[in-house]
Parts: C-alpha cells; sequence; structure tokens
C-alpha cells in the first residue's frame, strides 16, 4: 500500500498509478487518469504533494473540477 494512503484506502490499481508516478514512469494518458481521480475522490487536497500536479492539469484542459 502507499505509504501516504493509510489512512485513505484506494483502489490498488491507483496506488500502483501513485507509486509510478513518485518514480518518474508513468505515461501520461495514465497521468490524466490519476489526476482525474485524485480530484474526483478529494485526495488532491489531501494528499497535497500531489496539489500541483491536479492543478496543473486542470489548468491545461487535461482534467476538470466540478464545484458543487
Amino acid at each position: 500500500m502507499h505509504p501516504l494512503t493509510v489512512n485513505n484506502p484506494m483502489p490498488e490499481k491507483y496506488q500502483l498509478l501513485l507509486d509510478l508516478y513518485d518514480a518518474g514512469s508513468l505515461p501520461p494518458d495514465e497521468q490524466i487518469e490519476l489526476a482525474q481521480f485524485l480530484i474526483d475522490t478529494g485526495l488532491s487536497e489531501e494528499l497535497t504533494q500531489y496539489q500541483r500536479f491536479t492543478d496543473y492539469m486542470i489548468a491545461e484542459g487535461f482534467c476538470y473540477d466540478v464545484v458543487c
């Protein structure tokens, strides 16, 4: 399990994507999928080290954030 998600369980797929992203080896299409997952679940705000990444993906139009 990704050490940052001990208190925030997430599907294993996204744990693996986080590990690949942290290692710098996540392909661009999977970066988009990971960023959108973090945004949709609110984890981008909890895992603040990824907030800059998700903000960038929103600013560049790769992802979206629906504010309720």
